[in-house]
């Protein structure tokens, strides 16, 4: 029998990313959420906090609480799809490659669909939010 880690799918800027859907506590539409809640935008993970324009429409929601910071949502793209990769689609990076990245949340890749798709670990976007988080302004919050 062959095991399957269920993954949340999403694309960014004609990139799939997928996080462990036991790391993931819901998603929406951008258009319905708790004003009071922040969104976080998930390009600003990948620009290194450069603000860009919120393209965002859809939003997930970490399940894991983050901590010594408000409420936040992840802001996406487009909405997620719940999925299950088998081991033998996952690839751990090579060594070269893990030494070299930028995005420390990148922690493997997998081929789904002919679509090659970065996985990345909720537990570490949560540690890097907080920097970010502080750069929102009620406004840039708005789409």
């Amino acid at each position: 029998m062959t095991k399957k880690l269920p993954v949340v799918l999403f694309s960014q800027q004609d990139q799939w990313f997928a996080l462990e859907a036991k790391f993931i506590g819901g998603q929406g539409s951008s258009l319905l959420y708790n004003t009071n809640t922040l969104l976080l935008p998930f390009e600003q993970f990948l620009t290194a906090g450069v603000s860009q324009k919120n393209n965002f429409t859809h939003w997930l929601r970490l399940a894991a609480k983050p901590t010594a910071t408000k409420p936040w949502l992840l802001g996406i793209e487009n909405e997620a799809e719940l999925i299950e990769l088998s081991a033998a689609q996952i690839h751990p990076l090579p060594p070269l490659l893990l030494a070299r990245r930028t995005f420390p949340a990148l922690q493997a890749v997998a081929w789904y669909q002919q679509r090659l798709v970065s996985l990345i670990d909720a537990r570490v976007l949560l540690k890097l939010a907080p920097p970010l988080l502080a750069s929102l302004t009620p406004d840039a919050n708005q789409v």
